[in-house]
């Protein structure tokens, strides 16, 4: 795979209600095979990092292939999904 996203997504303060609806839509339009999936580390978030877990766990129910961004793009704040 090219480690060039064809697009990024930045869910940063989204809920995890929005969040759902934007990757639902991403998984059901197929339009990108490589995504850049912002989730932010949660540092700011009052109840602890919630968001990152969640698209984690929305992707390994789909059984969606994912690794985390390297350091220079995000790190464990955003994850590089495959969906081809």
């Amino acid at each position: 795979y090219a480690r060039i996203p064809e697009t990024i997504i930045d869910l940063h303060g989204y809920t995890t209600r929005e969040a759902e609806e934007v990757l639902h839509t991403l998984i059901r339009e197929r339009k990108y095979a490589h995504v850049r999936i912002i989730t932010g580390k949660g540092n700011r978030s009052a109840h602890g990092p919630v968001l990152a877990q969640f698209v984690r766990d929305y992707l390994n129910a789909r059984q969606i292939r994912y690794n985390n961004a390297k350091l220079h793009e995000g790190g464990e704040g955003a994850l590089e999904v495959f969906l081809k």
